[in-house]
């Protein structure tokens, strides 16, 4: 599908008030809240290199393109796009840019909004619009690729994005260290760790069900990937070795971790302050529920709960009313089954959000009701 083809269609979806699904491979279609639309707009053919010139590190796909195709790409010239967000990489570039997703390696090298550095696409009146541009420095001004980050589909349909690459390294080693004591001396270990000028490109911990599932043991796991040149890894190695003994593991590993989250009834992200993080996270990783994974962020203060359908809709309902030892903190509902949302307040109920919706969408064409209802 073509730009045009997608001004077309959603000038006639303004003309008719026919609301639209924006879809890219509908991998991720039960995330977010229902969709009241009976149409959808698949982006999945709309895929492909527009521009790439390595030598000023930058790709330009269509919104349809895998996460998947820009690396076989970008391999060719030893660069990579450092973006892993959680599900499969056949996932595409515009879904995950429309839904702000990231994965472990965000801790090293950003959210999507910091890999982006332009974009194209389709507001709800039908109109082209372009934010940001094709080079790593940019005016400053109103920031329209940041806007459409995490909007979900609901201000413009993303057709072509521009993006940030980097060197791939030469390097590339994890190591996982089993958390095997109590929680002071896993705090403590933990608390040691990020006193120490490692400079990991991804730190999780693991609660021991995703330990299980990944095959690497029976206990709470802390698993850590370094990259760079052999003299930096090496060092960090080192490092790491006065504070704990460590085994080295594949780093397909971190495929596999993301994609633990495939078919998850419900996925919820928990935020709070890094300092925070750092002394609650061993209490955090619960052991009372093997049908759902955990893991946590230390180095960017996040905690997701994946769960999985345990047969005993209880269950669910109890991990949802779990303490998460960070009072007040942030909770994010990624994903939930679809009658369980009434109970979820609407994330754009403030008027910002709303008078930013109307100016983009007036006729609430795109994705109405994904992130709750406007007034």
């Amino acid at each position: 599908m073509s730009t045009e083809a997608v001004v077309s269609a959603i000038r006639e979806s303004a003309a008719t008030h026919a609301p639209l699904r924006v879809a890219g491979r509908s991998t991720w279609l039960d995330a977010g809240r229902p969709v009241r639309a009976d149409k959808t707009l698949s982006l999945h053919d709309d895929s492909g290199v527009v521009s790439y010139v390595p030598g000023d590190l930058t790709l330009t796909v269509r919104a349809g393109t895998s996460l998947s195709e820009i690396e076989r790409v970008t391999l060719e010239h030893d660069q990579w796009l450092p973006l892993d967000p959680y599900g499969s990489g056949e996932g595409t570039i515009g879904a995950t840019i429309a839904t702000a997703s990231a994965g472990p390696l965000a801790s090293s090298f950003g959210l999507p909004r910091d890999l982006l550095l332009g974009l194209e696409f389709v507001n709800g009146r039908g109109d082209v619009v372009r934010g940001g541009g094709k080079v790593v420095k940019n005016v400053a001004g109103f920031d329209l690729s940041r806007l459409l980050t995490g909007s979900w589909g609901t201000l413009g349909v993303i057709t072509e994005v521009t993006l940030r690459l980097y060197a791939r390294p030469k390097l590339d080693r994890s190591v996982v260290v089993q958390l095997k004591g109590s929680e002071k001396e896993s705090t403590a270990f933990l608390r040691a760790l990020l006193g120490v000028p490692l400079n990991s490109y991804s730190l999780e911990l693991l609660g021991v069900s995703a330990a299980q599932a990944l095959g690497l043991g029976t206990s709470r796991v802390c698993l850590i990937r370094f990259g760079g040149n052999a003299a930096a890894v090496d060092a960090q190695l080192r490092e790491l070795s006065s504070l704990a003994k460590s085994e080295e593991v594949d780093t397909p590993v971190w495929d596999r971790l993301r994609n633990l989250e495939k078919d998850a009834g419900a996925i919820v992200r928990i935020s709070g302050l890094p300092s925070t993080f750092r002394e609650v996270s061993a209490s955090m990783l619960s052991d009372e529920f093997p049908w759902m994974f955990e893991y946590i962020n230390p180095v960017r203060g996040v905690l997701r709960l994946v769960i999985h359908d345990s047969g005993d809709a209880s269950d669910e309902e109890s991990v949802l009313g779990l303490d998460p030892t960070l009072p007040n903190q942030p909770m994010v509902f990624e994903k939930l089954p679809a009658e369980a949302w009434a109970e979820i307040p609407s994330a754009v109920s403030d008027s910002l959000s709303q008078g930013i919706k109307k100016a983009f969408d007036p006729n609430n064409v795109l994705n109405p009701g994904i992130l709750g209802d406007l007034t």
